[in-house]
């Protein structure tokens, strides 16, 4: 009787920690596979915007805070990449429109911020009226909760071919 005692104790004491490692793998899992979606969500805001401004034909509209940006392509549709931190249900989306149907689809969210600035021919100088732009940088931040440096932040320049 006694060993089974034993035993039974024993199997309580390797089945509890057995539940802590898993739980603690699991919380471990859970946060790493977090902070690669958010890289991939912000990765992949630089990456669809540099693609599409390269194809461009001209830059209609940056808005006074930066937020968001619109360009003609070479089609003549005008497409709008947008940073909205609330409304419609949504907080830190990425919302890209267009105006040859007038949709406007979700790009990515958890996005802390996003800013456009335009700059002239030299590539230096920065310009705000549309017609000057030549070159457009994007930077997009993100926040990752469970690292040591929680803020990450993308920053890529494309010039505008078309000029």
């Amino acid at each position: 009787m006694l060993e089974l005692i034993i035993a039974g104790s024993m199997l309580a004491g390797v089945m509890t920690s057995l539940s802590v490692v898993m739980r603690t793998a699991r919380q471990s899992w859970e946060i790493n596979d977090a902070e690669s979606a958010a890289l991939h969500q912000m990765q992949a805001v630089g990456r669809h915007f540099v693609r599409s401004a390269r194809e461009c034909r001209a830059v209609s509209n940056i808005s006074a805070d930066a937020t968001s940006v619109t360009l003609v392509m070479r089609d003549g549709i005008e497409t709008q990449w947008a940073w909205r931190n609330a409304g419609s249900g949504m907080s830190d989306v990425v919302i890209v429109g267009s105006s040859a149907d007038g949709t406007e689809s979700v790009l990515a969210q958890n996005i802390r911020s996003l800013q456009f600035v335009g700059y002239d021919a030299d590539g230096v100088t920065v310009v705000s009226d549309p017609d000057e732009i030549r070159m457009l940088t994007i930077a997009v931040a993100i926040d990752l909760p469970g690292a040591a440096d929680p803020q990450r932040q993308l920053r890529s320049s494309v010039w505008i071919r078309s000029w």
